[in-house]
C-alpha cells in the first residue's frame, strides 16, 4: 500500500471511528442515566411497600417531625430517603432511608457493568470502522490501480521512440563530431529518461534510498545542464562551503531542476541566473519578470504567464515538505525572484 493510500486509510478510519465513538458515548451516557433512574424508581417502590410492613432489613427507619417535605417522593441527599404519613399521627412522619454506602456500592456495580459493555462495544466499533473504511476506499483504490496501469503502459510505449532518438543522436555525434545543438537535444533526452525513471519508481513504490549528497556539487551540475538549454542567459555559480546532507538525490534533483527551469524560462533576454551556496542554504536568483502573487504561486495550476501548466512550483512545495527543507521565496515584479532553500534540518556528514 502506497503512502498516500495509507494516509487516506488512516484519515477515513479516524473519521469513521471518531463519529461512532461519539455516538456510542452519547448512547451510554443516556443508558447510564436511564439505569440510574430505573434503579432509584425500584428503590422507591420497595420503600413504599416497606412503609406498610416495616420489615425490610436493607432500609433504616426513623420517626421525624412533620416538615414541608413532600410525602412519597424519593430524596437523593446523603442517603436515598422518603417520607410517609403515619395513620392517626399528627406530629410525626415515617422516614425510610437507604444507606449511602449501600447506594454507592450498587451504583459502582452498575457503572462497572456499563463500562465493560462500553469497552466491548468499542472493540466491535473498531472493526466495523475498519471494515467501512476499506469498503469505502475500495472503488478509489481500484481507480488508482487502473490509473497506475495506464501510466505504466504509456511509459512502456515511450521506451521505443526515446531509445530510437538516443541511438540516432549517438550515431550523428560519432559521424559529425560534437555539436552544441545536438548536445542540448541529448541532454533533454536524458532529462526525459530521468523523469521517466522517477515516475516508474513512484508507481512501483520503490523510491531511492537516502544517501549523503553534496548539494553544492549537485546544484552546480544541474545549473550547468540547464545552461545547455538556455545559451543566451548568463549563469553564475558561487560557493562559500560544501553542503553535504543525508537526503534523496533524485528528489533534490527534481527540486533544483524545477526552480532553475522557471528561473531560465521566465528570465529577460541576456538575463542572469545565479546559484549561491552559503552555510546551510542554496540561493537561486534570477533577473526575470518576477511574481505578482507570491502567496498564490505554489497553488496547483496557478500561473501568471501563458506558458506552462502551473504545476512546477506546486511540485517543488510538495517535495521540500517531504524532505523537510525550509524554503523562502522573495520576488519583485520587473526585477527578479529569489528562492532560498535551507537544509538546516537535515543530517550533515
Amino acid at each position: 500500500m502506497k503512502r498516500y493510500e495509507k494516509e487516506s486509510l488512516l484519515k477515513n478510519f479516524l473519521v469513521f471511528f471518531s463519529l461512532l465513538c461519539i455516538l456510542l458515548a452519547l448512547l451510554f451516557t443516556e443508558l447510564y442515566h436511564t439505569h440510574t433512574r430505573e434503579y432509584k424508581q425500584n428503590i422507591h417502590k420497595t420503600m413504599q411497600v416497606c412503609s406498610f410492613t416495616m420489615d425490610c432489613s436493607e432500609f433504616d427507619y426513623d420517626f421525624v417531625d412533620k416538615n414541608p417535605s413532600k410525602l412519597n417522593e424519593l430524596y437523593d441527599t446523603k442517603w436515598l430517603q422518603s417520607y410517609y404519613s403515619i395513620p392517626k399521627s399528627e406530629k410525626f412522619y415515617l422516614k425510610i432511608s437507604y444507606h449511602h454506602a449501600k447506594y454507592k456500592k450498587d451504583m459502582q456495580v452498575l457503572e462497572n457493568d456499563l463500562w465493560l459493555k462500553f469497552i466491548l462495544a468499542l472493540f466491535v466499533l473498531f472493526f466495523l470502522a475498519l471494515f467501512f473504511t476499506f469498503y469505502s476506499l475500495k472503488p478509489i483504490r481500484k481507480a488508482l490501480k487502473l490509473n497506475d496501469e495506464f501510466i505504466k503502459d504509456i511509459l512502456h510505449d515511450f521506451n521505443t521512440p526515446i531509445t530510437s532518438m538516443i541511438l540516432n543522436i549517438k550515431m550523428f555525434t560519432e559521424e559529425n563530431g560534437e555539436d552544441p545543438f545536438i548536445k542540448r537535444v541529448s541532454q533533454s533526452m536524458h532529462n526525459i529518461m530521468f523523469l521517466q525513471n522517477n515516475l516508474k519508481s513512484f508507481l512501483q513504490h520503490s523510491p531511492s534510498q537516502n544517501t549523503f549528497v553534496n548539494i553544492a556539487t549537485l546544484a552546480k551540475e544541474r545549473q550547468k545542464i540547464m545552461q545547455y538549454g538556455y545559451p543566451r542567459l548568463n549563469f553564475v555559480y558561487e560557493k562559500e562551503n560544501d553542503l553535504i546532507c543525508l537526503s534523496n538525490e533524485d528528489i533534490l534533483t527534481r527540486i533544483l531542476d524545477n526552480i532553475l527551469s522557471n528561473a531560465s524560462k521566465y528570465n529577460k533576454a541576456r538575463g542572469e541566473v545565479k546559484v549561491i551556496v552559503k552555510d546551510t542554504c542554496v540561493i537561486i536568483t534570477d533577473t526575470g519578470k518576477g511574481i505578482e502573487n507570491v502567496d498564490k504561486v505554489m497553488q496547483r495550476y496557478y500561473k501568471e504567464q501563458d506558458r506552462g501548466l502551473g504545476l512546477g512550483l506546486h511540485i517543488v512545495q510538495k517535495l521540500i515538505q517531504e524532505l523537510n527543507i525550509e524554503m523562502k521565496l522573495e520576488s519583485t515584479v520587473g526585477i527578479g525572484t529569489t528562492f532560498i532553500l535551507d537544509f538546516k534540518h537535515l543530517e550533515k556528514a
